[in-house]
C-alpha cells in the first residue's frame, strides 16, 4: 500500500462543508500562513485548551499576528460533552468576537472554529472533524509528523477513535487495522495520515446524507455517553483512552444482554482495543454500583447498539435503543467480572493491567481489507492494485449498504 504523510479530504454536511488538509514538514508552515489570511479577518480568536504543545501554539499564533489582532482564549477546564444533541460541542457564547482559531485536544477542536489544528489523534479523529454549526466552512490543518512525535500515551487515546469507526461504520477495515496495531508502539506520519483519511471518509459518507447527525450517523459516537459515565467515575484510576474503550466494551454487553447482536462482537471489540494498548476490563477496586448508576443516567433517550459490525441495531425506525438499569448493570458486573478471567487481554500501560494472550484478529467473515486512495494517501484497507468497492455498513438493519469504489 502506497502510503504520504499528506492528504486532502472533503467532508460535506448539508449547506456546510470541511476540508481536512494533512500537511508534514517545516516548510508547511508558510502554507498554512497562506491559508490564516484568506480569512480577511479583522481579529482573530486563539481558543486553546492547556494540551496543544507550547512550540506549536506559539507558531500558530504568530502565523494569526501577521494578518490581524489576535487574543488568546484558553478554556476552563470541564468535562468534554458527549451528548447527542451537543454533538461533542463547546458552547461558543463566552468567546470573544472574531474568528476563531482552535489549537489543541477535543476540547479546544470541539469549539466551532473556522480553522482548527488539532495536536493530538483523538482530537484530529473527531471533533476535529465534526461540522459545527453556525460555522458554515471550516479547515482542519494537521501535521502529521508532529502527531507521530506526541507521547504514545495521547496516541493511544486517538487509536480507540478509530477503533470507533472500524467497529460502528466501516468493518471492512478491521483486518488490516489489526495487522497495523501493537500495543505500545509509534505509529509513523505515514500511518497516521492513513488512519486520518479513514475517519474522514467514514464520517464523509454518513454526514453526506445525514447532515444533522440524527440518523446513521449517530454510528460516529457509538459508545461515547457510556465512555462518559465511565471517565466520571473512573477517571483517576484509567489512562488516556481508557474511558473510550471501556464505552465501546459496555455497549457490546449491553448488545449481547438484549439479544440483540446477530453474532457476538464482544470479542471483535475486545480483541481491537487490546492491540491499541487499551483497557478490555474495569480496574480493580472499581466502584460498580455508581458506575451504573451513571451508565443509567448517561443513556437518555437510548443508546446506539450495534446488531453486527458496522451494522446498527434499529427498531420500529430508532436507532436509539432504551436500555433499563438492570441491563446496565449486569454489563458493568461483566465488565467487572473479566478482570478476574483467565483469558483476559494484557494492557501493557494500564495501571491495573492484567494477563492474558492477545487472540489473532478475526472478523468472523474474512471479507479481504479494501479503501481508497487519494493524493497517494489512502486508508489502511487496500491490499493491491486493483479497483475494488468497499461496504460501509452505516445504516438500520435491513437498508441497503453503500458501496463505494476507491482507486488504488
Amino acid at each position: 500500500m502506497r502510503r504520504s504523510a499528506r492528504l486532502d479530504r472533503r467532508i460535506q454536511a448539508g449547506s456546510a462543508h470541511l476540508t481536512l488538509a494533512v500537511r508534514d514538514g517545516e516548510h508547511s508552515w508558510s502554507e498554512l500562513g497562506e491559508r490564516i489570511a484568506e480569512f480577511e479577518a479583522r481579529r482573530f480568536v486563539l481558543v486553546t485548551d492547556g494540551t496543544a504543545p507550547r512550540g506549536q501554539l506559539a507558531r500558530v499564533r504568530a502565523l494569526a499576528e501577521a494578518q490581524a489582532p489576535t487574543v488568546l482564549h484558553e478554556l476552563r477546564a470541564r468535562p468534554l460533552p458527549t451528548g447527542p444533541a451537543t454533538g461533542g460541542r463547546v458552547d461558543a457564547d463566552a468567546l470573544p468576537a472574531g474568528t476563531v482559531i482552535a489549537v489543541g485536544g477535543e476540547r479546544a477542536c470541539a469549539v466551532p472554529a473556522a480553522l482548527r489544528v488539532p495536536t493530538d489523534l483523538a482530537a484530529a479523529c473527531g471533533p476535529a472533524l465534526t461540522l459545527h454549526r453556525p460555522v458554515p466552512a471550516a479547515l482542519v490543518w494537521v501535521r502529521s509528523d508532529l502527531l507521530a512525535a506526541r507521547p504514545v500515551a495521547r496516541t493511544r487515546a486517538g487509536l480507540v477513535a478509530v477503533v470507533r469507526h472500524v467497529l460502528a461504520v466501516c468493518p471492512a477495515h478491521y483486518p488490516a487495522l489489526a495487522g497495523l496495531l501493537t500495543p505500545g508502539a509509534r505509529l509513523d506520519a505515514r500511518t497516521l495520515t492513513a488512519l486520518l483519511a479513514l475517519c474522514a471518509d467514514a464520517r464523509s459518507a454518513l454526514v453526506c446524507f445525514d447532515p444533522d447527525e440524527t440518523g446513521p450517523a449517530l454510528a460516529l459516537g457509538y459508545g461515547r455517553s457510556l465512555a462518559a459515565a465511565a471517565r466520571a467515575v473512573l477517571g483517576p484510576a484509567l489512562a488516556p483512552g481508557d474511558a473510550d474503550a471501556l464505552g465501546l466494551l459496555l455497549a457490546a454487553a449491553v448488545a449481547a444482554r438484549l439479544g440483540l447482536a446477530a453474532r457476538p462482537t464482544g470479542r471483535a471489540h475486545r480483541d481491537l482495543l487490546a492491540r491499541t494498548g487499551s483497557a478490555t476490563a474495569l480496574p480493580a477496586g472499581a466502584d460498580l454500583d455508581r458506575l451504573a448508576a451513571a451508565a443509567v443516567a448517561a443513556t437518555g433517550p437510548g443508546l446506539l447498539l450495534l446488531a453486527d459490525l458496522g451494522r446498527p441495531y434499529c427498531a420500529d425506525g430508532r436507532l436509539l435503543t432504551p436500555v433499563d438499569g438492570e441491563v446496565l448493570r449486569a454489563a458493568v458486573g461483566e465488565l467487572a467480572a473479566r478482570a478476574d478471567r483467565a483469558d483476559r487481554v494484557t494492557v501493557p500501560h494500564s495501571r491495573t493491567a492484567g494477563t492474558g494472550p492477545v487472540a489473532p484478529p478475526n472478523r468472523g467473515d474474512e471479507r479481504p481489507a479494501t479503501g481508497r486512495e487519494q493524493d497517494g494517501t489512502g486508508s489502511p484497507c487496500d491490499r493491491d492494485d486493483r479497483r475494488r468497492t468497499v461496504e460501509i455498513r452505516s445504516g438500520p438493519a435491513g437498508t441497503a449498504a453503500q458501496q463505494k469504489e476507491f482507486p488504488s
